[in-house]
């Protein structure tokens, strides 16, 4: 994005029964239902022809109406991530925090941070969610396993906790099937599928996740990828101390799946082989080589997969 001269900014603050709305434009403060009538409506009190950017706080899914009714009535979308925005308040000296108070910091931040902002662009985000879920059972089967070896555990604890093992297997077959089929059925996804299963490290699990939970892979530049994957490298000097770069956050199954894919390529690939143990001699911390290779591979499967997306 660029100059944000003549534009306006909508902020709204998201909580599950309602929507707190800070217009810049007019200066008013709304509360409305989080309901598909009571947005429309307000959706109606507005003008198109303005330049209006409606910033939306991310709240766990509670925000998915509220983006999809503003997005499809032709208004310019921007997600707002909460800990950015939270961030930006205290850079502001803004302690208070009220939904309305939110609500006006939203569209503040939309204003002042409009350079480094992303339109929300829909697409089909159900291949996500199935891998969301596929992740939820396979937690929820180590958590029973883990159950299973507490040795205080009764007979009938022990039975029914092996039962529930087994459903829990079923439905993640049942699940992998699903998922399984639906890249067959998109050739898109195919397309990008045989080409992350073509990196050493990336197997049919990992390229599920980054496929279902990294949408933004091949359509955006190397430095927001990897920092969408908490990979990116981040300085940490003052004056003439140069400490440790760091890296932060991340979608947190994403960067596990490029963790467990690091571990294979630096065994059977020869390539990142090379760079690994070139970084171990220069006496970096093995984490720190096998996060430089994470960082390197998904640099390398976002080029790839941007020719698709081109």
């Amino acid at each position: 994005m660029t100059e944000n001269k003549n534009k306006s900014f909508i902020g709204i603050d998201v909580s599950k029964d309602k929507l707190d709305i800070f217009n810049s434009v007019t200066g008013e403060v709304n509360s409305i239902v989080n309901s598909k009538g009571a947005i429309l409506k307000y959706i109606k009190s507005l003008d198109l022809s303005e330049d209006l950017y409606i910033v939306i706080d991310l709240t766990g899914g509670y925000e998915a109406l509220c983006v999809k009714l503003f997005y499809i009535k032709g208004f310019k979308v921007i997600r707002a991530e909460g800990r950015k925005v939270k961030a930006f308040a205290r850079a502001l000296g803004i302690n208070a925090k009220t939904d309305k108070i939110d609500a006006q910091v939203l569209a503040i931040y939309g204003e002042k941070c409009f350079e480094h902002l992303r339109l929300y662009q829909s697409y089909d985000n159900s291949l996500g969610k199935l891998v969301m879920h596929l992740s939820h059972l396979k937690l929820a089967r180590q958590q029973e396993k883990n159950r299973l070896k507490m040795p205080d555990a009764t007979s009938y604890i022990a039975f029914s906790t092996k039962r529930m093992i087994t459903f829990l297997d079923n439905e993640i077959e049942k699940l992998e099937t699903i998922i399984k089929q639906k890249i067959a059925d998109d050739e898109e996804l195919t397309k990008k599928y045989n080409l992350l299963i073509e990196q050493k490290g990336v197997g049919e699990k990992v390229a599920f996740i980054i496929l279902g939970l990294l949408p933004e892979l091949g359509k955006i530049n190397r430095r927001q990828i990897a920092s969408l994957c908490g990979v990116a490298p981040y300085a940490k000097d003052s004056g003439t101390l140069s400490g440790y770069r760091f890296t932060r956050a991340g979608r947190p199954d994403v960067k596990k799946a490029l963790f467990m894919a690091a571990l294979v390529a630096v065994k059977y690939d020869e390539k990142y082989y090379r760079i690994y143990n070139e970084l171990i001699s220069r006496a970096k911390p093995k984490m720190v080589a096998l996060t430089a290779i994470m960082r390197k591979i998904i640099i390398a499967l976002n080029a790839k997969i941007k020719n698709i997306c081109a």
